[in-house]
């Protein structure tokens, strides 16, 4: 690197006229240079690199911004100066030499005073002072100085007097903070004078009216026009300073093409009524040509367009057209869009508020159609409609409502069969457990007739005995040659009664075996094991049941005994047959309750429309009667509004 003193800027011809320049130039106006800079960061930081050369008597100097990169950062070059007529290679290697010194600097984060070059006879050693500079404990840039010194610690001192100038750059810091706020404060306050002339003004019309006003007088814009979308098209609604105008003519046409222009991008559309060496306008760098028109035919004004959005939806623009020669900074337009941003959903109220009751009514439904039908929160939508539909399907289905029942087949014709005298089973003429089935007139149960016979014999006897002294009553005379008629009487007295009794026990004999009274089948009565016990007359031994006419016996819970009634239709299944259904028909319903299985039902009987063969008295199922149509609400909720209503008598 070269040596000799630096001069305040990059040119320089030899080691004398630096030092004059040097000795000409104060550090107390290198101060006020450095605190009078502008707030732009790179003649900053030259002026700043300069003053630090001047303050340490610095042979070359160079000024890096820190840039983030991929896997740590970058040194971007903003000043270089050195006295010499170095080559631009010179220079390039250079600037590679203070970026290789000042990153382990940054890596440590802090300055440095680095030896460079090692001293040789009566030259003093170089050394790289290094300070780094920092906003908000950020390190952002640094400078670097090369200077001779004649050791170490003299360096140290002269690294003390860079840092002391260093200073200053957290005074431009400071500076440019407190003129963002001011801007920022002043920005938010014109939002708040403009929100305020919207928010007092009666009607859409007025609103914006005082709008465009107010945006002219505070921003200095010759004219101002909100325009608003109607359909698919921007219509002027408002010109600054400006009650009455006509909507066809041409001035009025040629800002709505340029309000649709912005509307088309979405976004903002700025044309500062210049063009560049390449034919493009000045301002944003997307399509301006109806901007342009609108800057040519009105002498050259800057055309700067904003689009009004009512959340994620344009709901109409704001231009903005100011003297020809007008620059329009970042700042400024930044200040614009946020001011167009705030202020679009008030007069978007504003104007849903001026609208005739029917058109509100019309817009209201249209609205709440798109958001029932469009793409958004599908998944809660589909869910509600879906719940909606579970409900009207629920209110308005109404199929059979049904009272369930246990049954149990019975036959229709069924008799006990009992002994018509006291005896003892002589013998059991059918097996219960092999063939239960009888035919009319089949004998059962035959009792023990011995004993009966043998008194017929005896009474027989006594009725031949009585007819013979009858006769011979009748053959014989008394004393006085008359007939025994009394004894004659008497003995015919005793002859029938004989033969009455002995009627009786013929009968009892021929009655002695009990006899199936139909064709049917044993219900009950499995004597095998009571052969030859003496039984009681009228003692049940045998029930016989019709086997192809049964009928069912339901068993219904009080509860649901009311909606019963006779003629009623119904099905029923079998346990043995689950899968088939069979209708029955309610015939009576006997009015009275049955404690059965600990509630309190009632017995109806039924008649089968269509029995199958392979049913048996004694099987049970379930049964549903047919009561009525109810909707399926109703029948899922019956019961619990029923308990609700009878505990809390409502």
């Amino acid at each position: 690197m070269a040596s000799g003193t630096v001069e305040s800027s990059s040119q320089g011809s030899n080691p004398e006229q630096q030092q004059q320049q040097q000795q000409g130039i104060s550090r107390s106006k290198l101060v006020q240079r450095l605190l009078a800079t502008s707030a732009n960061l790179p003649a900053f930081i030259n002026d700043l690199l300069t003053t630090q050369a001047v303050v340490v008597a610095g042979t070359e100097a160079a000024g890096f911004l820190l840039e983030k990169a991929e896997g740590g950062f970058g040194l971007k070059p903003i000043a270089h100066i050195r006295p010499d007529q170095s080559d631009s290679e010179t220079r390039q290697a250079a600037l590679n030499a203070f970026t290789e010194i000042i990153k382990p600097c940054i890596q440590q984060n802090k300055d440095g005073a680095i030896e460079v070059g090692a001293s040789g006879g009566d030259i003093e050693p170089q050394f790289c002072l290094v300070t780094l500079l920092r906003n908000e404990g950020e390190v952002v840039a640094a400078s670097a100085v090369i200077t001779r010194c004649r050791d170490v610690e003299r360096a140290q001192q002269r690294l003390m007097s860079m840092q002391l100038v260093a200073g200053y750059f957290d005074l431009f810091t400071l500076r440019r903070s407190v003129d963002q706020s001011r801007s920022i404060a002043q920005s938010h306050q014109h939002v708040l004078q403009l929100a305020t002339s919207v928010a007092t003004a009666e009607g859409f019309n007025s609103a914006s009216m005082n709008l465009c006003n107010e945006l002219a007088t505070r921003t200095g814009a010759t004219r101002v026009s909100l325009g608003w979308l109607k359909g698919t098209r921007v219509r002027v609604k408002a010109l600054s300073h400006t009650e009455q105008f006509d909507k066809r003519q041409e001035l009025i046409v040629q800002i709505e093409r340029a309000m649709e222009e912005c509307l088309d991008q979405e976004e903002i559309v700025h044309h500062d009524g210049s063009l560049g060496e390449d034919g493009t306008s000045g301002g944003t760098q997307n399509v301006t040509r109806e901007a342009q028109a609108l800057s040519r035919a009105q002498g050259g004004n800057t055309v700067i367009s904003l689009p009004l959005r009512r959340q994620s939806e344009i709901v109409g623009v704001l231009t903005l057209e100011f003297s020809p020669g007008t620059k329009l900074g970042p700042q400024a337009a930044t200040g614009l869009a946020v001011a167009a941003d705030l202020l679009a959903p008030q007069l978007y109220d504003r104007y849903q508020n001026d609208r005739w009751l029917i058109t509100k009514t019309g817009i209201s439904i249209r609205e709440t159609a798109k958001l029932a039908i469009g793409p958004k929160h599908m998944l809660a939508k589909t869910v509600i409609v879906l719940l909606a539909g579970l409900t009207v399907f629920l209110c308005l289905y109404s199929p059979m409502y049904r009272v369930a029942g246990k049954f149990t087949l019975v036959p229709t014709e069924r008799r006990r069969l009992a002994p018509l005298w006291e005896g003892q089973i002589a013998e059991v003429l059918f097996d219960v457990t092999k063939n239960t089935a009888v035919t009319e007139g089949q004998p059962l149960v035959r009792l023990d007739t011995r004993d009966l016979k043998k008194e017929l014999a005896e009474v027989e006897l006594k009725a031949l005995q009585a007819d013979a002294e009858r006769q011979l009553a009748l053959d014989s005379r008394d004393q006085e040659g008359r007939t025994k008629s009394a004894e004659a009487e008497q003995a015919r007295l005793k002859a029938e009664e004989a033969r009455v009794q002995a009627d009786r026990l013929r009968w009892k004999i021929e009655n002695s075996t009990i006899k199936a009274p139909f064709a049917g089948q044993i219900l009950q009565g499995d004597l095998k094991d009571r052969v030859g016990s003496l039984v009681k007359a009228g003692e049940p031994l045998i029930e016989v049941g019709r086997l192809d006419k049964l009928r069912g016996e339901l068993k219904v819970h009080e509860r649901d005994i009311q909606d019963v009634r006779q003629g009623q239709k119904g099905m029923l299944r079998t346990s043995a047959q689950p899968g088939d259904k069979y209708p029955f028909t309610i015939d009576n319903v006997i009015a009275m309750a049955n404690p059965i299985e600990g509630q309190n039902k009632f017995v109806i009987h039924a008649s089968l429309d269509s029995p199958s063969a392979q049913w048996y008295p004694g099987q049970e199922g379930e049964a549903r009667i047919d009561v009525r149509p109810e909707p399926l609400i109703w029948q899922w909720t019956h019961r619990l509004i029923e308990f609700v209503r009878l505990k809390v008598w409502i």
